[in-house]
């Protein structure tokens, strides 16, 4: 025992086994914990990419829905042509498996007292229209549809087994419908349109997705877990079991707190942890049940693992220690020596020699390749930063250009005072203004690109050239509009949307006429200019942009901004926002180049040292 070897060993075996012993009681807890969290995991992604696809699926047939309302209503006189928009609603939207139109009592005279024309598709895709008040023309007392009228909204009806008796070619479908109303020409609601969503599928990936989350934990169980859909009644309108849907419900000491979580509960006699989320609009609950004994499963087994190995490494290193220790400590010293050298920075310092092939022989290897890479890694560094300088370079570069493109020079006339300002949140970014004077008109526009860098700098680019070269020819604001729309819709591959603001000044009579696409309204004097809620350019090709005009009164100051001005956030989180821009105007002089200097300083002092988050562009326009 007086040897190094022995004493080593000794001393060694007995800081492993009390080392040992604590690491088996954290591991025998927190293993178990961190499998059961791996397994609610694993299930929690289960419902999110269900919730994901029940959300898509249920604004698919929202949006189709509200989109065909306005052309329904346009033919609401002519009751023939709806059953061509019903016929169209189903065949465009791929999630809609029917779509009807359910009329007041009596409101197409020569069609009888009551008319539900009915589009449809089958299990072969096969579309078919027809008229169905001969078998459903019961529903004048529904709740929901009394609903829809009488409300004058929208919204889900809670899921239904189809009629038998509607002509479906098929076994009656478990759907849900999204109700609408529909108004004739004075406005008033004289129908429901009904978009019907068939949640088969939706069940069978739900099964699908259940099943290859299951495989991870084995089939040899009792008890699985499922995934299922209550609604706002707490019924199970999707269920692994069909004869339960619609029939059954959900135990009512089960409660759910916020909009998604994990709960702890006994359903169905089984104790289990109930995974969630809320789906928005239709008051629905995505669940997904998993059995404490599956969560503890592998746990449990993976802590047997990890003690066995535990056990049996303890008797390999007292064998270890105790044959290997003597040969080890010689060489170690030699080798801690030549180890400290390579640490303070000689990276060329010689490594001894060592003759056992062991894991010192592999440490010195590894040494001996850490100085290579250390001394390749400081040549690489010196490569990089070059090229981070070249880049850097090129896009200083690139915000000079960029720059170049929007005018620095404002005009020098009697009677017009106006001055702009674009600082990008990147080396280049999106937001744009420009203006051009012809005779006695001021035209002059703002935008803001969606998006940030390089990109965004481009499509900003192109909007200056368009805007300069349509100026030469036109002089309606609602046409340069239209026109920039058409071609960034019909010749860019990629969804690019840009807000933008057009405006022409007559400089005699102070009459402005002007378009918005989306962007925020100018404010005049501190009060918004009125606009119409115009789509963005990008958006839609064959938009119809609505043009506005009005009058400026001599000495009103005209101010337009980007959101990088109102959505300036300081490190709490909290935006610059509309009221704090109506103060600055108060206090500031109403020369345009003092305010926007007011401006920009009252921002950079809400931001203090919170990195800009969105470019920020102003321009403003005074009429002495």
């Amino acid at each position: 025992m007086r040897t190094i070897s022995k004493r080593l060993t000794l001393r060694i075996m007995m800081v492993v086994l009390a080392t040992m012993a604590v690491i088996a009681s954290v591991v025998y807890f927190t293993v178990g914990k961190y499998m059961e969290d791996e397994a609610m995991q694993r299930f929690q992604i289960v419902v999110m990419r269900e919730y994901r696809e029940i959300q898509r699926k249920l604004s698919d047939v929202y949006v189709a829905n509200i989109n065909s309302v306005h052309e329904i209503e346009r033919d609401i006189d002519d009751p023939d042509l709806l059953f061509d928009h019903l016929e169209r609603v189903v065949r465009l939207n791929p999630g809609i498996v029917s779509c009807g139109l359910l009329f007041e009592p009596d409101y197409y005279p020569e069609k009888g007292h009551c008319f539900v024309p009915f589009a449809t598709r089958d299990s072969a895709d096969v579309i078919s229209v027809m008229r169905i008040d001969s078998v459903y023309n019961d529903f004048y007392d529904d709740d929901w549809y009394v609903a829809r009228i009488e409300s004058d909204s929208a919204d889900w009806v809670d899921p239904y087994f189809e009629d038998p008796l509607l002509p479906t070619n098929a076994a009656p479908r478990l759907l849900t419908t999204h109700a609408i109303p529909v108004h004739n020409h004075e406005g008033r609601p004289v129908a429901v349109l009904c978009a019907d969503l068939s949640l088969e599928e939706l069940r069978n990936d739900m099964v699908k997705n259940v099943q290859q989350a299951n495989s991870k934990y084995g089939k040899h169980r009792e008890q699985q877990p499922y995934s299922c859909i209550i609604d706002r009644n707490r019924r199970y309108i999707i269920h692994p079991d069909k004869e339960r849907m619609l029939k059954d419900s959900l135990e009512p000491n089960i409660t759910f707190g916020r909009k998604r979580g994990v709960v702890s509960a006994v359903i169905d006699g089984v104790p289990s942890r109930i995974g969630y989320r809320n789906v928005k609009h239709a008051e629905w609950t995505v669940m997904m049940v998993i059995p404490e004994s599956v969560i503890r499963q592998n746990g449990r087994m993976l802590n047997i693992i990890i003690l066995a190995v535990m056990l049996f490494g303890l008797a390999a290193i007292f064998l270890f220690c105790r044959l290997q220790i003597r040969k080890v400590t010689s060489p170690l010293h030699s080798f801690a020596r030549s180890a400290e050298e390579v640490a303070q920075g000689n990276f060329n310092a010689p490594l001894p020699d060592i003759k056992h092939d062991d894991e010192i022989r592999l440490l010195r290897d590894s040494f001996g390749n850490m100085q290579q890479s250390l001394s390749l890694y400081m040549e690489e560094l010196k490569t990089t930063t070059a090229q981070k300088s070249a880049i850097e370079s090129e896009l200083s570069l690139a915000r000079n250009l960029q720059k170049s493109m929007v005018p620095s020079v404002f005009p020098n006339r009697e009677g017009l005072d106006m001055y702009a300002s674009m600082t990008p949140a990147r080396e280049v970014g999106g937001d744009l203004y420009d203006f051009v004077l012809h005779d006695n008109l001021l035209y002059f526009c703002i935008g803001d690109v969606a998006g940030k860098g390089v990109p965004a700098a481009l499509v900003m680019t192109t909007f200056c050239g368009a805007f300069r070269l349509l100026t030469d020819n036109e002089s309606d604001p609602v046409r340069i509009v239209s026109r920039i729309n058409d071609k960034l819709a019909r010749n860019t591959h990629m969804t690019i949307f840009v807000t933008f603001f057009v405006g022409v000044l007559d400089l005699n009579t102070g009459h402005l006429r002007y378009c918005n696409a989306g962007h925020k309204a100018p404010l005049v004097d501190g009060q918004p200019l009125p606009v119409y809620s115009n789509l963005p350019i990008g958006a839609m090709p064959d938009w119809e942009f609505k043009g506005q005009e009005t009058d400026i009164a001599q000495g009103s100051t005209l101010f337009l901004y980007t959101d990088g001005l109102d959505e300036a956030e300081n490190a709490q989180g909290q935006m610059f926002g509309k009221k704090r821009i109506l103060e600055v105007m108060q206090i500031s002089s109403k020369e345009p180049r003092a305010l926007i200097e007011s401006m920009t300083q009252a921002v950079a002092n809400f931001v203090g040292d919170t990195e800009q988050s969105d470019d920020l562009t102003m321009l403003c326009i005074r009429q002495s």
